[in-house]
C-alpha cells in the first residue's frame, strides 16, 4: 500500500510541475518597442492569473516581478534579499493587503524591469513574503502605465531620460 502512494505522489507531482512549466510556456513574453519619439515602451499581456508579470533583476540578481500599482515600494523576500546580497536596511511596518508586516528598507538599489532600469530606490524586504517580487510606485512613478485591451503599457515619462531614482524613496 505505501508503495501505491509513493508512486500517487511522484504523478501528482509530475502533473503539477507540468501544469506550471505550460503555464509559464503559455503566457505571452512582454514586446518592448521604440516609440517615434525615441523612447522606449513595454507592452505586457496579461497572464492567465489577472496580473501583469515581467523578468527583472534586483542588483543584478534576476527575479520575476508582478507589476502592484498599489504597492508603495519594490518589495521582496527576505530569501531572495540574502541571495541578492542586500545590505540589513532600516526596521520598519509596511501596510499590505494582509494587515500590517514588519520589514526592512534598503536604500540605493538598482532595479530593473525588462528594459528599463533605475537606480537610487528604496526595496522593502519583506520576512515571510517568498516567490516573486513586487513591482511598487517608487518605480512605476516615472512611467506612463496605462491599461487596455488586456495589455498594460510602460514607457518613460517625457524628459525622464534620467534613470536614476531619488535614494530617499
Amino acid at each position: 500500500m505505501k508503495g501505491h502512494l509513493f508512486w500517487i505522489a511522484v504523478w501528482v507531482g509530475l502533473v503539477f510541475a507540468g501544469y506550471l512549466v505550460t503555464e509559464r510556456m503559455m503566457m505571452p513574453p512582454p514586446v518592448a518597442r521604440s516609440l517615434a519619439d525615441g523612447r522606449q515602451e513595454i507592452v505586457i499581456p496579461v497572464s492567465r492569473d489577472g496580473h501583469y508579470h515581467l523578468d527583472g533583476a534586483v542588483n543584478d540578481v534576476p527575479l520575476r516581478l508582478m507589476i502592484d500599482t498599489g504597492a508603495s515600494y519594490v518589495s521582496v523576500g527576505a530569501e531572495f534579499a540574502r541571495a541578492a546580497g542586500l545590505p540589513e536596511g532600516i526596521p520598519g511596518y509596511f501596510s499590505t493587503a494582509n494587515g500590517t508586516v514588519e520589514g526592512r528598507m534598503v536604500r540605493n538599489q538598482t532595479v530593473k524591469a525588462d528594459v528599463f532600469e533605475l537606480s537610487g530606490l528604496s526595496v522593502a524586504v519583506m520576512p515571510a513574503y517568498g516567490g516573486e517580487g513586487l513591482l511598487g510606485q517608487n518605480f512605476l512613478r516615472h512611467f506612463e502605465v496605462s491599461q487596455a485591451g488586456g495589455t498594460l503599457r510602460l514607457h518613460m515619462r517625457p524628459g525622464g531620460a534620467n534613470r536614476t531614482g531619488d535614494a530617499t524613496q
